[in-house]
């Protein structure tokens, strides 16, 4: 076994939290700051109007992405499990599988993107005025969502089997040349949202590149052979089993975005989905280390769990709980203090600006509370137990969140959009603490 995949059992908790998630916490990074670029370029070339053809494209690609992580999640923890009692023939197999998956997908992916652009978007509330735009962006990304899914789940393997690094390393690349390309695409060759999505799928053929070349070279605790991938019921059954919880976070994620833009619509008009456009593209910005700790969490989880070392699960689990809420608290604190500053790189107008300092301060309200509930779903991922991280996600969306989003703008108009989520981060916290600690004693 690789040694990389054998001191997730040995090397000290909180040093090993570190070497894991800091590659993962730069490379989310990276990515988060190359959809800023994105934002930015596309606000202060293309305008208010580009701004918000690019939020109503929020609901399609986070679902997109969702069924990548249901493969990439699903995998890498079962991959995980199967290093720790030392099976490398069956994580190889599961390899197959999760490549069978990736396929399955990119085909999916490429026939949207011939024949349902229009369809998806005006299903997830994309306005008449913003549909043309919109599938400028929409149309060119999904041609590329065959790279974009085998980026997603590789990166989720390669931690998977302890070598963070090696993640990092593929996704810092693909983000350095989707940013490069940017201003190029989108202002110098004059291309506007077109040239945004050409640059992520350049960005993305290059991440492919690195992770094939990788699974291929005998580097990897992993072999990926071609023998194996295929429809297997019993491994697409454990993968879907954990997977399906991100899964549902993440459509969840994508109901909840088609309402926001609706509602925003409606009680706000075009520049309020501008708003949110750059709220959304800050809050990625800023959530994408919260999810690297959780990435980097995740493996040392499963192989610990794998390897009945449960000392080391609830250290791991307890020492990224508090990183995250110290990190979450610093951001909370630049937000409120400097709202103003976040706003006018993305834009020049001062009204927008005015709107804008006002809403992300609304929208942050309860942000130091957000990792708590993150990284008790993350946890159950990581130990097979889909089901409880399943009933968490449902909770917080269909419980919480569509019915703050649905009631509270009806009492205070578009308000009611920036209120609606740190109401439901603070109940969600609340009862993912009660459903842990009911549960604690058999974790233990």
């Amino acid at each position: 076994m690789k040694s990389h995949s054998s001191r997730l059992g040995e090397t000290p908790v909180l040093k090993l939290i570190g070497s894991m998630s800091a590659p993962a916490v730069v490379g989310m990074m990276v990515i988060a700051a190359y959809n800023l670029v994105d934002a930015i370029f596309i606000g202060r070339f293309v305008g208010d109007l580009g701004l918000a053809a690019l939020a109503s494209n929020i609901p399609a690609i986070v679902l997109f992405m969702g069924f990548s992580l249901f493969v990439g999640v699903g995998g890498g923890t079962a991959i995980s499990r199967r290093l720790g009692v030392e099976d490398k023939e069956g994580a190889n197999r599961i390899l197959g599988t999760m490549m069978f998956m990736v396929l399955s997908l990119g085909i999916i992916s490429l026939v949207i993107a011939g024949f349902g652009v229009n369809w998806l978007l005006r299903t997830l509330g994309t306005s008449e005025s913003l549909l043309e735009p919109a599938s400028q962006y929409l149309t060119i990304h999904l041609l590329g969502g065959p790279l974009a899914v085998f980026s997603i789940a590789m990166n989720n393997v390669v931690r998977s089997e302890g070598n963070s690094r090696m993640a990092m390393l593929s996704m810092v690349a693909g983000a350095l040349v989707n940013v490069l390309l940017d201003p190029v695409f989108i202002h110098y060759f004059g291309w506007g949202l077109r040239g945004a999505a050409w640059a992520t799928v350049a960005a993305n053929f290059l991440t492919t590149v690195i992770m094939l070349w990788y699974l291929r070279s005998g580097r990897s605790s992993l072999t990926l052979q071609w023998s194996f991938i295929r429809f297997n019921w019993v491994n697409t059954k454990e993968i879907s089993g954990v997977g399906m919880s991100t899964l549902l976070m993440n459509s969840s994620a994508t109901i909840i975005q088609s309402l926001v833009i609706r509602t925003l619509v409606q009680y706000g008009g075009e520049s309020a989905v501008s708003v949110y456009a750059i709220c959304n593209r800050t809050m990625m910005f800023l959530f994408m280390p919260l999810f690297g700790i959780q990435a980097g969490v995740l493996p040392i989880i499963g192989y610990n769990f794998g390897a009945k070392l449960m000392q080391r699960v609830r250290q791991t689990l307890f020492t990224s709980i508090g990183l995250c809420t110290l990190y979450l608290t610093v951001g909370w604190v630049f937000i409120q203090l400097y709202p103003g500053l976040i706003m006018g790189a993305f834009t020049e107008d001062a009204a927008l600006v005015e709107v804008g300092v006002s809403s992300i301060r609304k929208l942050t309200i309860a942000l130091p509370l957000v990792g708590i509930p993150v990284m008790i779903v993350g946890t159950f991922q990581a130990i097979g137990k889909g089901k409880y991280a399943l009933f968490l996600t449902t909770n917080r969306t269909f419980i919480l969140v569509i019915p703050l989003l649905l009631y509270l703008p009806m009492r205070i108009g578009a308000d009611g959009v920036w209120f609606a989520f740190p109401i439901a981060d603070t109940l969600a916290m609340l009862v993912n603490l009660l459903f842990f600690l009911r549960v604690y004693r058999n974790f233990k």
